[in-house]
């Protein structure tokens, strides 16, 4: 992937003479996946001056992104040496990280950014092959949006509408089609939708919910601040989801609800888990913060129990810029209290049906996953995409365990695992070749300080402690491309086979 700055003698040149090589520069920075093109907004004003109709300059930017003009980008300009045009042209792309201005002059160049010439553009070489791979990189998810985010939160922000407000009602109406399920809320993170979602369920202090221990605190967390006590089962070893033939053992008097987790973007056997749950007569909560748009037979995750939780951390399959969650739910009383609970219990201003939380999803963050989720689905295919290669490429070595992606669920990778007996020493050796990994969780909950009261020791929950010690999660976003991929497992091969492997 690489980035160019657009400086506005580009766009006037290939909207005068249409068939020239810088038009043909500008269309390919407009449809080349392996480009990001951005130009400055007075760009359009400038065009606009010369007599040219927003109707053609419209055609000529769709698929660049605008950066808004500002008054930090004027003070950098007005202090360059270089001039204020060529000045604002190097701001921009310093505070966007923008490597490359595309111009027509002859511009050196400014403070480490480099001025080139469409001819130099087109040749460049662009492979990323050698490049360093991000274990994660937000920033490329940005641009197809960028445009319409943007004019969004000058919105917010002219209105001073910042808590609550109108795109948090409009994100939950959207997700909740999206969910294909009556009702969804929004939470300001993913522990307060688990936490609001087991009291608008009615759990009480006491009683008891069968859960996992290979999964991130919150879960848990929630559990016990809604008053209630955590019961882990194992998982099962292929899947690492919780395990439904371990449930009935651990089910007592006490029992009120199953929490299952799906885990890495792939759903639980809910169909065994609601069996269960009916046959026990129990609640059940997903917990479907790594899930976002995961299917089984047309139907959602989240959308099996009373209720499900989403977390919309920046890093998840969608992501705010910041602390989100949501609830989903086909009970309105679950959705009426979840939506009392996070405003401090109110049901108007000031008048309080009990003891809530400040819990709000804000409008700024509404706005940006608003922006993100129409891009969901793609972005999970392009998962889907990354999982195969890695699947293709990493079979049949020695040691090495793939995920198992089951019949029943439609996983969307939110994280790629594997299975190997060195994960630390791998991590090192990849690392030191610019690739870089994750440990999602390098200790089970049950062995956590934070639990040690409760007396469970080593070898409790086998599988759990066994994904604790040998997992290793490997790049993953929809943004890497197949040669990156490709170096991967490369490396990978070289790592456990030598280096002539593959």
């Amino acid at each position: 992937m690489i980035k160019f700055l657009l400086a506005p003698d580009l766009l006037l040149e290939a909207l005068q003479n249409p068939e020239t090589y810088t038009a043909q520069f500008i269309q390919k920075c407009s449809s080349d996946a392996g480009i990001q093109a951005w130009i400055l907004a007075h760009t359009v004003q400038i065009c606009a001056s010369q007599g040219f109709s927003p109707k053609t300059i419209g055609q000529w930017i769709n698929g660049l992104s605008q950066i808004p003009n500002n008054a930090r980008l004027n003070e950098l300009a007005l202090a360059s040496r270089a001039g204020f045009e060529t000045g604002l042209q190097a701001a921009a792309a310093k505070i966007f990280k923008i490597p490359f201005v595309v111009t027509a002059q002859s511009v050196e160049n400014q403070d480490g950014v480099s001025f080139i010439n469409c001819q130099q553009a087109m040749e460049m070489d662009v492979r990323v092959g050698s490049e360093r791979v991000d274990f994660l990189n937000l920033n490329l998810a940005l641009h197809p949006m960028f445009n319409q985010m943007d004019g969004w939160f000058m919105e917010i922000i002219q209105d001073t509408a910042f808590a609550g407000g109108n795109h948090v009602a409009e994100f939950e109406k959207e997700f909740a089609d999206y969910c294909r399920i009556p009702h969804a809320v929004g939470v300001s993170n993913g522990t307060d939708a688990l936490l609001f979602a087991l009291l608008a369920m009615g759990i009480q202090p006491g009683d008891e919910i069968i859960t996992v221990p290979n999964t991130f605190i919150a879960t848990t967390e929630a559990i016990s601040h809604a008053g209630a006590v955590p019961v882990f089962v194992d998982v099962c070893p292929d899947s690492y989801n919780m395990n439904p033939d371990l449930i009935e053992a651990k089910i007592t008097e006490k029992t009120r609800a199953l929490l299952p987790v799906h885990l890495y973007g792939q759903m639980a056997d809910m169909d065994a888990i609601m069996a269960i749950a009916r046959k026990f007569d129990l609640m059940v909560l997903e917990d479907a913060c790594q899930a976002h748009g995961a299917d089984r037979n047309g139907r959602r995750a989240g959308t099996f129990g009373l209720a499900g939780a989403f977390s919309m951390y920046p890093g998840k399959n969608l992501g705010a810029f910041g602390e989100a969650g949501c609830v989903i739910t086909a009970d309105p009383k679950i959705a009426a209290t979840v939506k009392c609970l996070r405003e401090h219990g109110q049901s108007k201003k000031y008048y309080h049906q009990l003891e809530g939380f400040n819990g709000r999803m804000d409008n700024l963050q509404a706005a940006a996953l608003r922006a993100k989720l129409p891009l969901l689905d793609n972005w999970n295919e392009n998962r889907r995409r990354i999982a195969r290669q890695y699947q293709r490429e990493l079979s049949g070595i020695p040691g090495l365990t793939l995920p198992v992606v089951k019949d029943y669920a439609g996983h969307v990778f939110h994280l790629f695992v594997i299975l190997v007996p060195d994960p630390q020493e791998l991590s090192a050796y990849l690392q030191q070749r610019e690739i870089y990994t994750g440990f999602h969780y390098p200790v089970p909950l049950h062995l956590q300080q934070a639990y040690q009261t409760r007396g469970e020791r080593q070898a409790s929950y086998p599988v759990s402690e066994q994904c604790a010690t040998q997992l290793i999660s490997l790049p993953m976003f929809p943004e890497l491309t197949e040669k990156q991929i490709g170096r991967v497992c490369a490396e990978i091969r070289a790592y456990y086979q030598g280096p002539s492997a593959g």
